[in-house]
């Protein structure tokens, strides 16, 4: 690599988190292959993201956090009871899932969308959201929570041109993206299969 300015050490996430507030983009390895994302609140960097990727606007974009529990406030549109139940099922079919099949879980929910960025809705009525197991990650979210990024949302969209293999490596994600963006020294998970996709309302498996 010719700038190893853009190698963030996982060791200092704050850091890496204030950089994200900044503006940047990141790219890191996730549960399976790496992922582009950025502060999912940052609308500047959301469009570059879509821009970097040559990623359709419609197509939206899956964020992160650490823990279900963060995403109570978005079920104000049901009562609390309903609200307490989806959050239960989030976080125990995603322990399951990581613990009998290795593979994550990315829930579509119906949920008070009007407070998020429309670029991470795209042109679907549901916010795509994935409670990462990645340690690392986890703790990177944590570090995002704040007034102006309440839930610690990262985006986290594959690490590739359209149409192109996702990185698996750090070499194949500066392959795609060089010095446009920055690089999370850390490790993947090794799950071998992409994330299950569940729609939350009605328990469906969409992948």
């Amino acid at each position: 690599m010719s700038n190893p300015d853009v190698i963030l050490s996982a060791h200092n996430l704050p850091a890496v988190a204030d950089y994200l507030r900044s503006g940047a983009v990141l790219a890191y390895p996730s549960e399976s292959v790496w992922g582009l994302g950025c502060d999912a609140f940052n609308t500047t960097a959301l469009k570059r993201v879509i821009a970097l990727k040559n990623r359709q606007l419609d197509k939206g974009l899956i964020v992160l956090t650490d823990n279900a529990e963060r995403l109570l406030p978005l079920f104000a549109n049901v009562s609390h009871e309903t609200a307490k139940r989806y959050i239960e099922q989030i976080q125990q079919q995603t322990e399951h899932f990581v613990a009998t099949h290795q593979r994550a879980v990315t829930w579509l929910i119906e949920a008070d969308l009007t407070q998020l960025p429309k670029e991470l809705l795209g042109g679907f009525a549901t916010l795509a959201v994935r409670i990462t197991p990645h340690p690392v990650l986890q703790s990177l979210c944590q570090n995002l929570v704040s007034k102006h990024n309440p839930y610690g949302f990262l985006v986290s969209t594959s690490c590739n041109l359209a149409s192109q293999p996702p990185a698996q490596t750090l070499l194949d994600a500066y392959g795609y993206f060089a010095d446009s963006v920055a690089y999370l020294d850390t490790d993947n998970l090794g799950f071998v299969q992409p994330s299950c996709i569940i729609e939350l309302a009605t328990g469906k498996v969409l992948r």
